[in-house]
């Protein structure tokens, strides 16, 4: 399983013009479901997106490179800030390139994959604990989507659960 992460100030789907979720501050998480995956895949991968130390102390909003608080840049997860997670399930990330034109054929079949998807969004949602329903919004899985973001940062990180 794969997973690209950006931390956002805000993020949007849509999906024939119509957007279908938003979040605010958080993370804009990617997902490829991978065949072979299975559901420690997805423990693997929800834990490491929950937990991942991407947002900066309150006192560490402005970071020079120069800076000896560089650390503190790298302090929170989503959860520690009371943010969002905007999951957007996206097959393509499993691409493989030959001369020009890219091949999906390491992505898992449809049925399988959204079950994977589905499974990652509720370990994200049992992470938060108590506020977990409205903290975790979904993409719409096999849709054609549009997906807009204003990223912080930025912050673009992969992970993948192997």
């Amino acid at each position: 399983m794969r997973a690209v992460i950006q931390r956002v100030r805000s993020a949007s789907v849509a999906v024939d013009g119509e957007i279908v979720s938003a979040i605010n501050r958080g993370l804009l998480v990617l997902v490829g479901v991978e065949i072979g995956d299975t559901t420690t895949d997805c423990d693997v991968i929800a834990s490491k997106i929950a937990n991942l130390r991407i947002f900066p102390s309150p006192a560490s909003t402005i970071v020079t490179p120069s800076d000896t608080k560089l650390d503190k840049q790298w302090d929170k997860s989503v959860i520690a800030i009371d943010g969002e997670i905007l999951c957007i399930s996206q097959f393509t990330l499993l691409a493989s390139v030959k001369k020009n034109k890219p091949s999906f054929h390491h992505a898992e079949r449809p049925t399988v994959a959204n079950e994977l998807y589905e499974s990652v969004m509720d370990k994200l949602r049992s992470a938060f604990g108590e506020n977990k329903d409205h903290k975790v919004k979904p993409g719409v899985f096999g849709a054609y989507m549009q997906v807009s973001l204003v990223n912080d940062g930025p912050v673009t990180i992969e992970l993948e659960s192997r």
